[in-house]
C-alpha cells in the first residue's frame, strides 16, 4: 500500500469528536493500492475518487480500504486524494498566468488526471493493466467522474467508468472569478482592511495584479477556511431542502468551472451532443438519499449527535426510539416521503437526465437503483436507503468496530442476505471493470439501457437475496 494523505478540509462523520476541524495537508497527492495475492497481472484497475462535496473527505477512510473487493474481485484497487475546498476549486483574475492550466482553477480536477497518469505509468509494476482502467466515485467522486468523462485531458487514460450518486454539474468560468473576488473581500474584511465587500472593491482600485496574487498567497489553508459557513459534516455552504433537490450548494464551490481547457463545455452540454470520452458507462443512486440530511436539514440534531448516536447503537440489541432522532413526531407521516424526494432529485439530475442523453450516443449503459434498507427497526426507516449505503456493499466492508458510523445497520439477522448482496454488487462492478459489462454467470440479468427501453437494476434483498431489474 501507498502511502496516503489527506486534503486540506473539515473531517467529515469518522471521529465525532472532530467533527468541524480542519485537519489535512495540501501536499495531499498520495495514492493506496491494494492488489490481490498471488502473482497474477494484467487485472483491470478500480481507480476510487472519494466523495465529501470536493471540500471533505480523504481515500484513507476506512469505509473505502480496498483489500476485500481487490481480494473478492481480482482488480487492482487504486484509491486517490486530491486538493478539496478552494485549494483544489478556485480562480481569481489576479491570479492569472497565461497558462491555461494554471489559470484554470480546475486544480483538484488536474490532481485526478495526473493520478490516472501515474496509475497508467507504473500500475503494471502491481499487477494492473494501463490498458484497463475504471474510473470510479461516489457523490462528490460522481460528480468528478461525470467531468473526467466530460475532460479532453482525461481522453485514453480510462476505459470504463462507474458513478455512485454524482450528478454532471460545471461552473461558468465567470461565475467561479465572483466568488474568488467574494473570498478576496472576506480576507480583506477579516483583516480589517476594508468593513465591507464595497468597502473591499474601493481599496483593491489601486492595487495591481502583483499585489493581489501575494496576498491571496500569503493565506493559510485556515485562513481561507475560515472565510466560509460550515455545511453539512464539514462541507462548505449552507444547504437547504429545495437547493439540495435540485444539487445546487447555495454558497458552496459547485462542479468543475468550464475553462476552455480543462472543460470545453458545460458537462451537460457535452452528454448531450456526445462531445465527450465514450466508455461502457454504469451509473446510479439511492432509494433513500435524502435520509442521510433529513435529520439535520430539519434541525433535530447536530451533526456530531447524529454520529455519536449512530456509533453507540448495539444493532443486536436496539434500544433507541424513532423520537431520538426525529423530535417532532408530526414528520413522522412525511419523513419518509420527504427523502424519497429528495432521492428522485438525486435520480433525475444524476442518472436518468445524463443516461437519456448518453444512450443516444453510445451503448453499455447500465442503471441501477440501491433499495437496501434492512437496518434493525426503528433505524431502517430513520436511515434506510440513504446517501451512501451502497459504499460497504461495493467494498465488501461491513466493519462492527466503535470506530465506524455504519456498525448500527450490520445486524446478525441481516447478515446472510447483507453478504450476498454485497457479493452480487461487487461482482457486477468488477465484471464492469473486466469486461465492460456487468454480467456474468449466476447473477441476474442486467438490461443495457440504451437498448431496453431504459431499464434499470434495482439492488436489494429479500429471502433469495437476488436483485430484480425494472424502471
Amino acid at each position: 500500500m501507498v502511502k496516503t494523505h489527506s486534503g486540506f478540509g473539515v473531517i467529515a462523520i469518522m471521529d465525532c469528536d472532530k467533527l468541524g476541524e480542519l485537519i489535512g495537508s495540501e501536499d495531499c497527492l498520495y495514492l493506496n493500492i491494494w492488489r490481490p495475492r498471488g502473482e497474477a497481472g494484467k487485472l483491470p484497475v478500480f481507480f476510487w475518487i472519494h466523495g465529501g462535496g470536493n471540500s471533505v473527505g480523504q481515500s484513507a477512510m476506512s469505509l473505502y480500504h480496498g483489500a476485500n473487493l481487490a481480494g473478492n474481485s481480482q482488480m487492482v484497487v487504486v484509491s486517490i486524494n486530491y486538493r478539496l475546498g478552494p485549494l483544489g476549486w478556485f480562480t481569481h483574475p489576479g491570479l492569472s498566468t497565461g497558462d491555461p492550466l494554471d489559470d484554470s482553477g480546475n486544480y483538484g480536477t488536474l490532481d485526478m488526471i495526473q493520478a490516472l497518469k501515474w496509475v497508467r505509468d507504473n500500475i503494471e509494476a502491481f499487477g494492473g493493466d494501463p490498458n484497463n482502467i475504471t474510473i470510479a466515485g461516489e457523490s462528490a467522486g460522481g460528480m468528478n467522474v461525470y467531468s473526467l468523462l466530460a475532460s479532453p485531458l482525461a481522453a485514453g487514460y480510462f476505459h470504463k467508468a462507474i458513478s455512485e450518486s454524482g450528478a454532471p454539474m460545471s461552473t461558468p468560468k465567470a461565475q467561479g472569478e465572483e466568488k474568488g473576488q467574494w473570498l478576496l473581500a472576506q480576507l480583506l474584511i477579516k483583516d480589517r482592511l476594508a468593513k465591507s465587500e464595497d468597502d473591499a472593491r474601493t481599496f483593491l482600485q489601486d492595487k495591481n495584479q502583483k499585489w493581489i496574487a501575494e496576498y491571496l498567497r500569503s493565506k493559510t489553508p485556515a485562513e481561507i477556511y475560515s472565510c466560509y459557513d460550515k455545511g453539512f459534516f464539514g462541507t462548505l455552504g449552507k444547504m437547504q431542502i429545495s437547493s439540495f433537490i435540485f444539487r445546487k450548494k447555495s454558497g458552496g464551490l459547485g462542479g468543475t468551472f468550464i475553462d476552455g481547457a480543462v472543460l470545453k463545455e458545460d458537462i451537460k452540454e457535452s452528454l448531450d451532443q456526445g462531445s465527450y470520452n465514450k466508455v461502457p458507462f454504469l451509473v446510479g443512486s439511492n432509494k433513500e438519499e435524502g435520509k442521510l440530511f433529513l435529520p439535520l436539514m430539519l434541525s433535530f440534531l447536530t451533526e456530531r449527535e447524529l454520529c455519536q448516536k449512530a456509533k453507540e447503537v448495539d444493532p443486536d440489541n436496539i434500544t433507541i426510539k424513532v423520537s431520538d432522532y426525529i423530535k417532532n413526531p408530526l414528520y413522522y407521516p412525511i419523513y419518509e416521503p420527504m427523502a424519497r424526494l429528495l432521492g428522485k432529485g438525486f435520480e433525475m439530475m444524476g442518472v436518468d437526465n445524463p443516461a437519456k442523453m448518453m444512450a443516444r450516443h453510445q451503448q453499455n449503459i447500465y442503471v441501477y437503483r440501491f433499495d437496501w434498507d434492512e437496518e434493525p427497526k426503528p433505524l431502517d426507516f430513520i436511515f434506510g436507503a440513504m446517501h451512501g449505503m451502497e459504499l460497504p456493499f461495493v467494498f465488501g466492508n461491513f466493519q462492527k468496530d466503535q470506530d465506524s458510523v455504519l456498525r448500527y445497520a450490520w445486524s446478525k439477522d441481516n447478515e446472510p442476505a447483507r453478504l450476498e448482496l454485497s457479493r452480487i454488487m461487487m461482482a457486477y462492478w468488477s465484471n464492469l471493470a473486466r469486461n465492460g459489462a456487468p454480467n456474468g454467470p449466476g447473477l441476474p440479468e442486467w438490461p443495457d439501457y440504451s437498448r431496453s427501453n431504459k431499464q434499470r437494476i434495482h439492488l436489494d434483498t429479500g429471502i433469495t437475496g437476488r436483485a430484480k431489474s425494472g424502471k
